[in-house]
C-alpha cells in the first residue's frame, strides 16, 4: 500500500465516515503489524500519523453519533416515566397511520386520564403523584406488546396505540389495561393511594388521520370521565366500568 493509496481511503470518508473510518483504520493497523518492512521509515512515520489520527477519529465520531441518539431520545421521552413524550407519540402515531394507508393495518389508540389527580398531588403531596404517575406508566408497558407504544402526553394524561390488532382483537386488551390501572394501589407512607382513571378507545384503519382520531378518542374518554366526576372515586374501579367503546364512527 503507497500513500496514494491511503489518501484514496480517506476520501472515501466522505460518503459515510464512521464505516469507512472504522473499516480503514483496521486496514491500517493490520498493514502496520504485518508488513513494516514494505515502508521506508519517513512512509512508517507518515503511516504512524494518519492511525493515530483515524483511531482519535473514530473515537471522535463514535462519541458524537452517541451524543446525539441521547439527544434525540430526550427530544421524545418523558423525563419522569421514561416513555414517549406527546411530541414521540404524535411521530409514532403519524408512522402507524401511514402504515395503515399503505398496508390496511387496523388498531386502536387508547387515552387515559388520572380522575382527582390534583387531589393526590394537595393531600400526599408531588413526590406521592409522582410516584402514581410511574407506577401507571409501569403497568402500561409492562402490560403491552413491543410493537405498541405508551405515552405520556402531559400531565396526568396516558396514550396507548395498539398497533396491528383489529378492533375486534384491541378492544379487549384495552378495557383490561383500563381494569388493571384501576386496580391500583400506591403504597405511599404508610398510606395506600387508589388509582381511578378514565379511559377513551377509537380504532384506526386506511383513512384515518391523526387530529380525527385523538379528538374521537378524547371524546369518548370525557363520556366517560363525567358521570365518574360526581361520583366516590376514593375506591379502585371494578373492571366493568370500563368503557365499552370508543367512538361513533366504528359503532355505527
Amino acid at each position: 500500500m503507497n500513500l496514494s493509496r491511503i489518501e484514496t481511503i480517506f476520501g472515501e470518508f466522505e460518503r459515510d465516515p464512521l464505516p469507512q473510518l472504522c473499516a480503514t483504520t483496521e486496514r491500517l493497523r493490520r498493514l502496520a503489524a504485518t508488513a513494516p518492512d514494505r515502508f521506508s521509515a519517513a512512509d512508517r512515520e507518515v503511516l504512524d500519523e494518519a492511525l493515530r489520527v483515524a483511531v482519535k477519529a473514530e473515537q471522535t465520531l463514535a462519541v458524537q453519533r452517541a451524543r446525539i441518539r441521547y439527544l434525540e431520545g430526550l427530544s421524545i421521552t418523558d423525563e419522569l416515566t421514561a416513555l414517549l413524550n406527546r411530541r414521540g407519540f404524535q411521530t409514532e402515531l403519524g408512522r402507524a397511520l401511514a402504515r395503515a394507508e399503505r398496508t390496511r393495518e387496523a388498531g386502536l389508540l387508547m387515552l387515559c386520564d388520572l380522575d382527582h389527580f390534583k387531589a393526590i398531588n394537595d393531600k400526599y403531596g408531588h413526590l406521592a403523584g409522582d410516584a402514581v404517575l410511574c407506577a401507571v406508566a409501569a403497568l402500561l408497558q409492562a402490560k403491552t406488546r413491543r410493537i405498541d407504544y405508551v405515552a405520556r402526553l402531559g400531565g396526568d394524561e396516558f396514550a396507548v396505540l395498539l398497533t396491528h390488532s383489529p378492533r375486534a382483537q384491541a378492544e379487549p386488551r384495552a378495557k383490561t389495561l383500563a381494569a388493571l390501572v384501576n386496580s391500583l394501589v400506591i403504597d405511599w407512607d404508610g398510606h395506600e393511594i387508589p388509582v381511578s382513571a378514565s379511559f377513551g378507545f377509537e380504532g384506526y384503519h386506511e383513512g384515518s388521520q391523526p387530529d380525527a382520531l385523538l379528538f374521537l378518542a378524547d371524546r369518548a374518554l370525557y363520556r366517560h370521565k363525567g358521570p365518574r366526576l360526581v361520583s366516590d372515586t376514593t375506591t379502585p374501579q371494578h373492571p366493568d366500568e370500563a368503557p365499552a367503546s370508543g367512538g361513533d364512527r366504528d359503532s355505527a
